[in-house]
């Protein structure tokens, strides 16, 4: 695997709590981008975490190997066409979830992922790395 990788928060999940197997494949992908949604979730998972401070210092030592990838105007116009195909099929997906596929389909990148319900997403390419 190579190229440019979009991160759904499930795998970094996996990737700081040391699931075998994640970190490698993070390695062998050129580049990594964090959407700015998953960051926003990863955000809320250290305010509730019950060991606020450990969480903190996971999420930070994870960053510097990502770059963050900001939502655009052509962001929400992959959105909305996705989120219009999505609830015409009857098969909706999370929300947080619609965005980062919105910005995976924007730039023609991959996202990697352990939630099965991304491969509904017309058009995006999908890594399962459950």
């Amino acid at each position: 695997m190579s190229g440019d990788i979009v991160l759904d928060t499930s795998v970094v999940i996996a990737a700081l709590r040391g699931v075998p197997g994640i970190e490698t494949r993070l390695y062998q992908a050129e580049r990594l981008w964090l959407p700015l949604i998953a960051l926003g979730e990863l955000e809320l998972g250290v305010e509730l975490a019950s060991n606020p401070s450990g969480q903190r210092a996971a999420l930070d030592a994870f960053l510097p190997a990502v770059t963050v990838l900001p939502l655009t105007t052509g962001t929400t116009r992959h959105y909305a066409r996705l989120r219009g195909a999505i609830a015409r099929a009857g098969a909706p997906i999370p929300e947080n979830d619609l965005w980062i596929a919105a910005l995976a389909v924007e730039h023609d990148w991959t996202v990697a992922t352990r939630d099965a319900h991304f491969k509904r997403v017309p058009g995006l390419s999908v890594l399962d790395w459950r």
